[in-house]
């Protein structure tokens, strides 16, 4: 699948993991994500990712999950009266609603607002797959988006918000967490996919919210693997989209320029942050780590 994106005056194709397009003379640079081999001629960052392989038995992903976990997923089947619900086909009413959570998550979290515009061609690709916790009275606890193939399902983004004054609210929020990422396993898992990719694994040591965040997604089993992000220019305009990327990363690494428009939130962040930082596109609250 090659998505083609405009921007400024450059046609941008993006292709996720391994898939190999068979028309590539419409655009001029191409985003190749998580691949499994760096690209020779293009420009690569390492990726690491946790994935799950679903063509694993019921019994044994469910075995694969720490036991304190699965007592709270149990409890929030069971007791919290949360109700799970996804979308595999995307309307626009479905997106906004998810893009307008996802806005105030990152206004509590610091994060940039969601990029509106790629999802959409995304969601128009017919690649998005998005799911949600709730509770009865129809309050959204969490909301998950995915990029979807047919044997991959890719969580790219997921959200929640926190109340810090009441902390019921926040075991229940926990909970609901953790029965989500379950759901959507085991939803995949009966539709034929092979592979969870939680996203991104964070290799360094540092940032204790992010070795946070992987603590929660060790809990669920899995292994780490490395990828790859990849740039490749096609044509003259898309050698000179790269060369301006590289100007761009030189230069913002001493703070002296600010993100052409030109390059979207996605893009700069992958570039800047990957090989520091595997958590590119995808955050997951405190909540989840309860």
């Amino acid at each position: 699948m090659l998505i083609v994106t405009k921007k400024f005056i450059f046609s941008v194709g993006e292709v996720w993991f391994d898939e190999n397009p068979e028309e590539l003379s419409n655009v001029d640079v191409v985003h190749y994500r998580q691949l499994l081999h760096p690209i020779k001629g293009g420009q690569s960052d390492e990726f690491y990712t946790r994935l799950i392989d679903l063509t694993k038995s019921h019994d044994e992903l469910w075995e694969c999950i720490s036991s304190n976990d699965r007592y709270k997923i149990r409890r929030a089947e069971q007791k919290d009266h949360i109700i799970y619900e996804y979308w595999e086909k995307i309307d626009s009413d479905t997106l906004n609603d998810f893009s307008d959570f996802y806005d105030s998550f990152a206004s509590q979290k610091g994060l940039t607002k969601i990029n509106r515009a790629q999802l959409q061609n995304r969601a128009d690709a017919g690649v998005i797959d998005i799911s949600r916790v709730k509770l009865k009275d129809g309050e959204s606890l969490v909301w998950h988006v995915y990029y979807r193939t047919k044997n991959r399902v890719r969580l790219l983004h997921s959200a929640s918000l926190k109340k810090n004054d009441d902390t019921s609210y926040q075991s229940i929020l926990g909970r609901a967490n953790r029965y989500h990422h379950w759901q959507d396993i085991v939803r995949f898992k009966n539709l034929g996919i092979s592979t969870y990719d939680f996203g991104g694994w964070y290799i360094g040591n540092t940032d204790r919210e992010k070795l946070g965040i992987n603590q929660f997604k060790e809990k669920f089993g899995g292994e780490v693997v490395k990828n790859f992000n990849c740039v490749y220019g096609i044509t003259l305009k898309g050698k000179l989209y790269l060369h301006l990327l590289n100007v761009y990363m030189r230069l913002s690494q001493l703070s002296l320029l600010r993100k052409p428009y030109f390059l979207s939130h996605t893009q700069t962040q992958e570039k800047i942050e990957a090989p520091a930082s595997s958590e590119v596109e995808f955050s997951i609250p405190e909540a989840q780590r309860e």
